[in-house]
């Protein structure tokens, strides 16, 4: 369901009045939880304007404003070129005055390699906490640690409403890296485009495969400008994008091997006290296999995420965000490259049960993986050369929106 054409006071007041019904279904002392939510929700919506009037203001800095002129640019793209939503995201700005628009809190048992999940309405159940304000996140974090879980407090710059209102550019993120930008107004358009309740792997993993796409095709595009100056731009900016898929490709590679190796862990006959030990020294390898291969980033740096807070909570949802990618990818591929075909079979997808789902997008990643090797042994007709040897292309795009 959509908010059209409705008044700011009003898309305020349907927001509480929505959490306000969710309420009604929960125990008093989530109260405190879903009205935080409202409060926030109901502050980005007042400091929103429209770009054209932020455009116009004499006091908005030239770099804040040359970056919603990119935003624009990739948003009509999007609806052009990848089908995604036309509708009143990211036509308005707002400024919220700090750096991040919330704080996300995420559990895992110490001795277990899962996320603790929180259940809620419409979106169903997440492997995560959302706060807007950190005081209120760290407080959660320190009763959650209190229980004897590893916990991770995250920063995020961009969110989705799924639709339910028309989301505005934030400070928080236009003025990330242009390449950040980008990658992040396709994605979180295309978790307005198709979301399956309750399932993050699916969601996240969708919505990774069409930012990298989308933004391949943007960039291939000479990123929505004319000129020769603009195209040498662009075509910088591709090159830099590989070096950015890169280093997100590595930093998933040593974390997933960690993260398999801390989960036998778990599931040894070890017990308890001796897992625990064992578990600092693998944590201190990962952090040492991170450390080994750090000259080879080109472009990101991950020091904080392998510094001493590493724990299960870093590690446990790591594989959510690129686990499926194959399997879309082939799924792309099925229905032609076109991305209308393409969102209709992601929602009859999504119309399966979980377990139904989940075979069809092993059946998917399989066919994927066969052709990739039957790829490998015969050759290659010239011209589709380059593309089997482009990291941006399709079947090489296993990589994560990794963890900021």
């Amino acid at each position: 369901m959509k908010w059209p054409r409705l008044t700011l006071r009003a898309r305020a007041a349907l927001a509480a009045a929505l959490a306000a019904t969710a309420l009604g279904a929960v125990a008093c002392s989530d109260a405190s939880y879903y009205w935080q939510a409202v409060d926030g929700e109901i502050e980005i919506l007042h400091k929103s304007r429209p770009i054209g009037i932020v455009l116009a203001d004499p006091a908005v800095p030239e770099q804040t404003k040359a970056r919603l002129r990119l935003a624009t640019r990739v948003q009509d793209f999007t609806v052009a070129s990848l089908a995604l939503p036309a509708d009143g995201s990211y036509r308005t700005y707002a400024d919220l005055g700090r750096d991040y628009v919330s704080w996300l809190v995420v559990a895992a048992p110490a001795l277990e390699m899962k996320e603790t999940t929180w259940c809620y309405p419409i979106v169903g159940c997440l492997g995560y906490r959302g706060y807007f304000s950190r005081s209120d996140a760290d407080a959660f974090a320190d009763r959650m640690r209190a229980g004897g879980y590893d916990v991770l407090v995250r920063p995020v710059r961009a969110y989705s409403t799924l639709g339910w209102l028309d989301d505005p550019l934030l400070n928080t993120f236009v003025q990330q890296d242009e390449l950040d930008l980008m990658a992040t107004l396709i994605h979180e358009q295309a978790h307005r485009r198709v979301w399956v309740k309750g399932d993050t792997e699916f969601n996240e993993s969708f919505a990774v495969f069409v930012e990298q796409e989308g933004l391949r095709r943007y960039l291939e595009h000479g990123a929505g400008e004319t000129g020769a100056g603009n195209q040498v731009a662009a075509a910088a900016l591709l090159n830099r994008y590989r070096s950015y898929l890169a280093d997100r490709e590595r930093f998933q590679d040593i974390a997933r091997s960690g993260r398999e190796r801390l989960a036998g862990l778990y599931a040894s006959p070890l017990t308890a006290e001796d897992k625990r030990a064992r578990k600092a020294a693998l944590l201190d390898e990962i952090r040492r296999d991170y450390q080994k291969q750090r000259p080879s980033f080109r472009l990101l740096n991950y020091d904080d995420w392998f510094g001493p807070g590493l724990n299960n909570a870093y590690l446990a949802g790591i594989a959510q965000y690129h686990v499926r990618i194959d399997a879309f990818a082939a799924l792309f591929d099925e229905q032609g490259r076109d991305f209308s075909r393409f969102y209709s079979a992601c929602e009859s997808l999504g119309r399966l049960g979980r377990v139904e789902r989940q075979a069809a997008l092993d059946r998917l990643a399989l066919s994927a993986r066969s052709r990739e090797k039957r790829a490998a042994v015969l050759p290659a007709p010239r011209e589709k050369r380059a593309a089997a040897a482009d990291p941006l292309g399709v079947h090489l795009l296993s990589v994560t929106h990794a963890a900021q």
